[in-house]
């Protein structure tokens, strides 16, 4: 064989080898690609195998709107752990729901029991959402003392404030922990102090936090003794929280009285319409919206006056 042979003999027998040896590699490549993506995924969440199809493209949209940011912030305040689109969701359920329960019991005709149910639910999730804000408030509230003592104990121990917020998110329970430890997170990646104590307030509908809150900006920026300030506080926040529990247990069978006075008219009007049939029919008249709206104003200006003689300040 001359020398040209031979050389290309050479040259195919390393191809053949490089071919195999870079196929070889790239089994072995794609079986660690596979094992990696396996141990990644716990550490990584795919938004997307949650969202799919056009129900999950339109929730996706609802939720970035102007409207589903608002009422996320609402839901949070609330503390809620529900999307804006599945909220919106059960909303309609619920007003369908009502709205065939007036038609069966009242025997309201179209469009009645629909507006009849939209201002019954619009009405009934305002006021279960405020209960809620109070709550978490009141919960916060009762916790907020010892915040203050850990706080300033944390300071005098020589921690800044940085690092006594997550002390405090460790070492409180909820709520009050977890709004810390959304705090402590919030500071970690470089947000201003002042930026997140005002996101605290925007979560939690409560003098006692703002106050606080303030307190602790101020000492901040004038350089006073931060844990002797917060030391006064906490017992201030005691004696308040000591006088407030007092004046609720004084004034609950008013707030009770009034509730009960306030549902007596409705609860009548539904036991009369379901023994004689059309019972309300009358008050879709132009005289019976006008007495239904005389008898509306007069019950809301009775539980206000209720209301401004129990609801004493502190």
């Amino acid at each position: 064989m001359t020398t040209l042979e031979w050389s290309l003999l050479v040259l195919l027998f390393l191809t053949v080898l490089f071919g195999l040896l870079g196929v070889f590699e790239a089994f072995a490549t794609r079986k660690f690609l596979k094992q990696l993506n396996k141990q990644m995924k716990p550490l990584y969440r795919d938004d997307s195998d949650k969202q799919k199809g056009l129900v999950g493209r339109l929730g996706e949209r609802f939720n970035k709107s102007d409207y589903g940011k608002e009422l996320e912030n609402t839901l949070k305040a609330s503390n809620l752990n529900i999307s804006p689109f599945h909220w919106m969701l059960l909303y309609i359920l619920a007003w369908l729901v009502l709205s065939y329960l007036a038609l069966q019991l009242l025997g309201l005709k179209f469009p009645y029991q629909f507006l009849i149910a939209y201002g019954v639910l619009k009405f009934s999730l305002k006021q279960w959402l405020k209960a809620r804000q109070s709550k978490l408030a009141q919960s916060v509230n009762h916790q907020l003392p010892e915040v203050c003592r850990l706080f300033g104990s944390s300071i005098r121990a020589g921690l800044s404030i940085q690092q006594s917020i997550e002390m405090i998110a460790k070492e409180m329970k909820k709520p009050a922990g977890d709004l810390y430890k959304t705090m402590s997170s919030e500071l970690k990646i470089g947000t201003p102090l002042s930026i997140v104590l005002e996101r605290m307030n925007e979560r939690v509908n409560s003098k006692d936090v703002h106050l606080m809150n303030h307190t602790i900006l101020i000492q901040q920026r004038a350089g006073g003794q931060l844990s002797q300030a917060l030391d006064h506080l906490a017992k201030t926040l005691e004696e308040r929280e000591r006088i407030n529990q007092e004046l609720k247990n004084n004034t609950t069978e008013s707030r009770y009285i009034a509730l009960t006075l306030s549902l007596m008219p409705v609860f009548i009007i539904m036991i009369f319409n379901m023994v004689f049939e059309g019972f309300l029919m009358p008050l879709f008249t132009l005289p019976g919206m006008i007495l239904f709206g005389v008898v509306i104003l007069l019950i809301g200006i009775g539980l206000l006056l209720i209301r401004q003689v129990a609801n004493i300040k502190v």
